[in-house]
């Protein structure tokens, strides 16, 4: 079998030569605001090629400051060649050339072309599949004795502020992404009317899916009594049509009415009644979340905002103290609406009327705290790079700028699963396609030096969102 050394070596060549021929990333001037930036087709740039810190200075065994002020774009024999031209064409042809070698070194010519490990073929026995990649299937993992999927199905966006929808349209969302293996759901008593149609697709399609659903505290918080939460949990129960609720999410709005602790154990004994099968949080910080296991609250999960933009949870030790504590973190925000995607590379921020949803707005407010639209620049260039690295190499022939910034998240210590934003069923392929590979140690460290230089979020999660910051 081929090493990751050496998976890596192919890599950090064609790396390399785009270094050496002067194809650097085009990066926002430091003199232009993160809201005016316009990229232009040629920008001169020294900040990610030359970098000790950019992914192709990772993984390749020298750098190049020769070229430091050569165009984006260089003209070989009359034609205009970018770095990306470079890097694709140069990994193509050399896997090309190794798959005459795949007998020898434990590997088989794959659809697309890329030689691919056994290994590859081995962990790719399940359900999903596309004509240029692999079969693949959605990992499941436990949180208390609950199983669900490593991608939730999530349905804020059936409360509003996401354009118009049919119920109709709405189910055969939820079905499509059932049948891809994303198994789970999230919704919320809060959510408008999420709650009923997800019981309905429960009820009349799937009736082995985990419906998971939240019990939201905002107002009259020091009013709130046993009488009140068992009525609003079997409410829950009758709109998602189940006779005890899989995992209640516990959500409270305000910390300095003191009375968490008390309604997390109010709901702790309907758990043992058998109306709630487990609980769990949402958004509630380390200290709180603390304070709630040691008073005995059986606490399973916390759902909270996490991605490479948004590193609240990582910074306060929450994923770690989780991961030490039996409490999964389920993240929601990876691709921050479609900001870490390929849609923005090399474009400006979302403007105006692409902030169209609740999402694009609130991601577009995360990306704005986490740094300079020039930093995110440099995360998706880097993000780009990698994913190219992961289909030259053979560990998944269509990964995408998303499936890397998923994976960047479900590899985390800590994490259980992440959390997808459903509206539609385009991105059901790509996104069971997250599942197809994992980084190495250069890549998820490439990333990380990005991710250092953030100016924010700070505090701990949900802490801006609380008005604590």
């Amino acid at each position: 079998m081929v090493s990751r050394v050496f998976l890596l070596f192919v890599t950090a060549r064609v790396a390399a030569f785009g270094v050496v021929l002067g194809f650097s990333p085009t990066l926002v001037p430091s003199s232009q605001s993160y809201s005016s930036w316009i990229p232009p087709s040629t920008q001169k740039s020294k900040e990610l090629g030359t970098s000790q810190h950019s992914i192709a200075g990772k993984l390749s065994a020298k750098s190049s400051h020769e070229n430091d002020e050569q165009d984006d774009t260089n003209h070989v024999g009359g034609r205009a060649v970018n770095r990306r031209d470079v890097m694709v064409k140069g990994a193509a042809s050399f896997a090309a050339a190794t798959v005459a070698w795949g007998g020898e070194m434990g590997g088989t010519e794959h659809a697309s072309g890329l030689w691919v490990p056994k290994s590859v073929h081995a962990a790719t026995t399940t359900t999903t599949t596309t004509p240029t990649e692999p079969r693949v299937v959605v990992p499941t993992t436990k949180l208390g004795s609950l199983t669900v999927s490593r991608t939730i199905q999530g349905y804020w966006q059936l409360a509003g502020g996401h354009g118009k929808y049919k119920e109709t349209d709405a189910i055969d969302n939820m079905n499509a992404h059932y049948n891809a293996g994303m198994t789970t759901l999230d919704t919320a008593d809060i959510y408008g009317p999420s709650e009923l149609i997800v019981g309905t697709f429960v009820k009349k399609k799937q009736p082995k899916a985990v419906p998971c659903t939240k019990f939201c505290c905002f107002r009259y918080l020091e009013e709130i009594d046993k009488t009140e939460v068992r009525n609003r949990i079997q409410k829950s129960c009758e709109r998602l049509q189940v006779s005890k609720l899989p995992l209640v999410q516990f959500f409270w709005g305000n910390y300095d009415v003191k009375r968490y602790v008390d309604v997390a154990l109010m709901l702790t004994e309907l758990k043992e009644e058998g109306l709630i099968g487990e609980i769990g949080a949402t958004n509630f910080d380390l200290p709180r979340l603390q304070e709630m296991k040691k008073a005995g609250v059986p606490i399973v999960s916390n759902q909270v905002q996490l991605s490479a933009l948004d590193r609240r949870p990582v910074q306060s030790g929450m994923a770690e103290w989780c991961a030490e504590n039996g409490v999964g973190l389920i993240a929601f925000g990876t691709v921050g609406s479609g900001i870490l995607s390929e849609r923005y590379l090399r474009q400006p921020p979302p403007t105006p009327e692409q902030k169209d949803t609740a999402s694009m707005r609130m991601y577009s407010n995360t990306a704005a705290r986490f740094g300079s639209w020039k930093l995110v620049q440099e995360l998706l260039e880097t993000l780009d790079i990698i994913a190219a690295s992961v289909r030259f190499s053979g560990r998944c022939a269509d990964a995408t700028i998303s499936n890397v910034a998923q994976r960047y998240i479900l590899e985390t210590r800590g994490v259980s699963a992440i959390l997808i934003g459903v509206r539609n069923q385009n991105h059901i392929a790509e996104n069971v396609r997250t599942h197809a590979f994992q980084l190495n140690a250069d890549e998820r460290e490439a990333i990380d030096a990005i991710v250092a230089k953030r100016d924010g979020p700070k505090g701990d999660v949900w802490d801006i969102e609380r008005g604590n910051i």
